[in-house]
């Protein structure tokens, strides 16, 4: 969420340090020189000015030779017109040329760059402006950081207020973006009520378009989810009319042998209509309310017997084998009725895409329980196990042999939602794998225990 934040504020972090970097060199080599030279070419004019009022008295010129060193931190090295000194203090002056001393003579000043632009001028006599001698003038080495703590120092304290006014654009420019993100998010989730805030303040840039753009795609898909459930549940409402008034109709027509055999399969698809028709209605009830509508502790091998006993009663499922693992009693807080019908469901799915034995289990894992149904059928492949999660998805290849293809109905979309409004998950795996070969399927509801203090207090249910 805060990567664009960084990526902004270091971005404009690194474009300043290059700005600043960039204009010290420039200072540097340009600007810099040229500032140093003009200072070096005045205070030789100065500095000889200076010396000129004391030159003929040796130890006034002395003292005042020392005084400039200390004051300006310049070497000076004072000379007559023969080349003889005459005064000096600190250390001695690059060495100039006879030639570059005879033009000092002769009223020039010769500069070298190096070291810190030193200086050969002339000594003027005061009134005349008569040339008495020359001065070199040179300042004083420094280490090099020694020039830059002081411009280091400001840059410093520039990057600093820069940082904290950079931080604030940054922010007013990735939050939009964070908030967005955080609302497609919960859109991806199945919070179909998500919404992003709209800052006025904004006005009408491309953050508050896509902020819009965003909301109206969320609002329209939210009434198209809704209308279409709103659909199911009345088709699916509107279905149990019909299928009663033609089980009334089979119930009266006569019964003869060759019918019999037509009617007990006329009834078995009425009787699988119906199941569909209670998972569509259990399926959208959920998903409007979000919550199990009787909550409360159950024991978990209970509900695993009742759903086995179901099975045994069943005739489509009596001869499938159905059994359920030895264990402790585990308590979970869960709807009853819901988890038997999702345990129902898949118990159903295994019977028919699956082979027999199927294995009913309830197992302890921390704080979590695990609901699991095994058969050991073809199974499901790694890549279809969250497909078949689906409504009516319906697999490229059968589990059970000589059919087509294969579907699960509702069966899973229901257990899975089952799971989502317990706080849990749903998941699909093999029975067992041996040499690395996958074997039987199983499903698995993973569901929270009953707490701890609740679940000591409470009678068995």
């Amino acid at each position: 969420m805060r990567r664009l934040f960084a990526r902004i504020y270091l971005h404009l972090l690194g474009v300043l340090l290059v700005v600043a970097v960039a204009a010290s060199l420039v200072f540097a080599f340009t600007a810099r020189s040229a500032f140093v030279r003009e200072s070096a070419w005045r205070t030789s004019r100065h500095v000889g000015r200076l010396v000129s009022e004391v030159f003929r008295d040796p130890p006034a010129l002395a003292r005042r030779v020392n005084l400039l060193h200390d004051e300006l931190e310049i070497d000076l090295v004072v000379r007559d017109l023969e080349g003889r000194v005459l005064a000096s203090a600190g250390a001695e002056p690059p060495a100039f040329t006879d030639e570059e001393l005879g033009q000092a003579r002769a009223g020039r000043r010769v500069l070298h760059p190096t070291p810190a632009w030193s200086t050969a001028g002339p000594v003027r006599e005061p009134g005349t402006g008569i040339v008495i001698g020359t001065v070199v003038s040179a300042a004083q080495h420094r280490p090099l950081w020694a020039a830059f703590t002081r411009p280091a120092l400001i840059l410093s304290l520039v990057l600093v207020l820069v940082a904290i006014a950079s931080a604030l654009l940054a922010r007013r420019i990735s939050r939009p973006v964070e908030r967005l993100t955080a609302a497609v998010r919960r859109l991806g989730s199945g919070d179909l009520a998500a919404r992003v805030p709209i800052d006025k303040r904004s006005g009408a840039d491309e953050l508050s378009e896509l902020t819009r753009a965003f909301n109206d795609m969320a609002e329209r898909i939210e009434r198209l989810i809704a209308g279409q459930k709103e659909l199911m549940a009345n088709v699916s409402h509107e279905l149990r009319s019909p299928l009663t008034r033609i089980r009334v109709a089979l119930e009266l027509l006569p019964h003869d042998g060759g019918a019999d055999a037509r009617l007990k399969d006329v009834e078995a698809d009425l009787d699988e209509l119906e199941r569909l028709i209670e998972d569509v209605l259990t399926t959208t009830r959920l998903e409007a309310t979000g919550v199990p509508s009787r909550l409360g502790l159950a024991d978990a091998r209970e509900i695993l017997m009742d759903v086995a006993e179901r099975a045994r009663t069943d005739p489509r499922l009596a001869a499938g084998d159905v059994r359920v693992a030895v264990g402790p009693a585990i308590e979970i807080t869960a709807d009853r009725a819901l988890l038997r019908r999702a345990l129902w469901n898949l118990v159903d799915n295994a019977a028919k895409y699956g082979a027999p034995p199927i294995t009913l289990r309830a197992e302890q894992q921390g704080d979590r329980v695990a609901l699991s149904v095994t058969d050991r059928g073809e199974g499901i492949a790694p890549a279809e196990r969250e497909r078949v999660l689906a409504p009516f998805y319906r697999l490229d290849k059968a589990r059970t042999p000589g059919e087509g293809s294969s579907g699960f109905g509702l069966g899973l979309t229901l257990a899975s939602r089952v799971a989502q409004v317990h706080e849990g998950t749903i998941t699909i795996g093999p029975a067992e794998t041996i040499d690395g070969t996958e074997r039987g399927c199983r499903v698995t509801l993973l569901l929270r225990s009953a707490p701890r203090a609740a679940s000591a207090s409470s009678p068995r249910r």
